[in-house]
């Protein structure tokens, strides 16, 4: 039964590995124009650009797969038909937005980043959108810290958003990551972990 359980988890981790090529964008510290927020964002749109660092990929909560070898054969279907929905119909895009050291204050090069993106928002094409911004942190310092840093961060964001761009504040809403998605677990004080997410969500 256990050999049984650990092929099914098998199979279903490499059915969600062949679904990680579509979904997210990652600009890292590039300033993407508005059209590539755009095509990022936009659920109906195909990526289009030069090809480097705009390659999409799935996001993924994996930690869902941390049960116990006990877990039954229905919950992990059930699990990875979840994940599988939720990567299908997620679009995203994440950017390293600069921030000074324990600070949420976005410093002026964040704001000429962030330009782009409050005028893909305030866009006809995604007027009927909602977004999630998301703050993440590095792994240095502790959980609650981080967790609180990445929504002050997220917050600082929403408001640059909504203020510069005349975007109606119900249709951003924040969440702080802290550390628990590090872009880079391999290198967990990496500044690449140190990055802003927007989700679009219908």
């Amino acid at each position: 039964m256990k050999t049984l359980q650990l092929l099914f988890c098998s199979f279903g981790l490499m059915v969600l590995t062949e679904t990680v090529n579509a979904g997210e964008v990652n600009f890292g510290k590039e300033t993407p124009t508005a059209s590539q927020v755009i095509n990022a964002l936009d659920p109906g749109s195909a990526i289009q650009g030069d090809g480097q660092q705009q390659v999409k990929s799935r996001s993924i909560d994996m930690s869902v797969f941390s049960s116990s070898p006990e877990a039954g054969k229905k919950k992990l279907k059930k699990t990875i038909n979840h994940e599988l929905q939720k990567a299908n119909s997620e679009v995203a895009l994440s950017m390293e937005i600069l921030f000074d050291f324990k600070s949420a204050e976005l410093t002026q090069k964040a704001q000429d980043q962030l330009k782009p993106v409050g005028e893909a928002l305030a866009s006809e094409k995604l007027k009927n959108l909602g977004f999630i911004v998301e703050g993440h942190t590095d792994a240095v310092g502790g959980d609650v810290y981080n967790k609180s840093l990445s929504e002050e961060r997220a917050d600082s964001v929403k408001r640059f958003l909504v203020e510069t761009f005349n975007i109606n504040p119900t249709r951003v809403q924040i969440v702080g990551k802290g550390k628990s998605g590090l872009l880079d677990p391999q290198n967990p004080g990496s500044e690449v972990n140190r990055r802003v997410r927007i989700v679009a969500i219908k």
